[in-house]
């Protein structure tokens, strides 16, 4: 029960050192999605008002896409839309389509989309199921090229080295205090 109650506080510290940690990684990663390069834009397109709302997300080489699609008469939600992004690459011929589906919010499509380094210029695409396509004011992103942060490889090193030397040093703390108690019970049981 005494083991238990001296390891319990170096125990504690650990998970709460480790929590921090953890905490601490999740805040710096979570600051991408967050990133600077948040654009909006806000176009009328036949019958429709296109709002549409892009977050880069530039560790992962990708763009978020919000789409709210809304009758321009009404101010409702557009529903039963087929919304498509047309992607181009600057760097050559190489197009794409990426279709944004909506299935819980009505007049609501989203999208992320992987992009290879480079510019990319998109185009929103809506089409009506009664025919016809109306096209929406897109964005230009200049994708970077992915680096290697060799810095960020050496703190995390750094941190499990330290982690690993003081669940140690805190294990031979207890073993010595143990035995330090074992050799004083010897002594005044004789």
């Amino acid at each position: 029960m005494t083991l238990i109650r001296q390891s319990l506080p170096p125990t504690l510290a650990m998970f709460a050192v480790l929590g921090l940690w953890w905490w601490l990684g999740s805040v710096a990663w979570g600051q991408d999605i967050v990133g600077q390069d948040s654009r909006r834009s806000e176009s009328v397109t036949g019958p429709y008002t296109v709002v549409v709302d892009a977050q880069t997300l530039p560790s992962l080489q990708s763009v978020q896409f919000f789409i709210r699609v809304m009758e321009t008469s009404t101010g409702s939600p557009s529903e039963d839309l087929t919304v498509t992004i047309l992607t181009t690459w600057s760097e050559s011929d190489k197009t794409g389509e990426n279709i944004a589906l909506s299935p819980n919010v009505a007049g609501l499509y989203t999208a992320t989309l992987r992009f290879e380094p480079g510019r990319w210029e998109t185009t929103i695409l809506i089409e009506p199921p009664s025919g016809g396509s109306y096209g929406a004011d897109g964005f230009v992103f200049d994708v970077p090229k992915p680096t290697t942060d060799s810095a960020a490889g050496f703190v995390f090193i750094g941190v499990a080295v330290v982690l690993i030397v003081g669940a140690g040093y805190l294990t031979w703390r207890i073993r010595q205090k143990q035995k330090a108690r074992t050799l004083r019970r010897g002594d005044a049981s004789q």
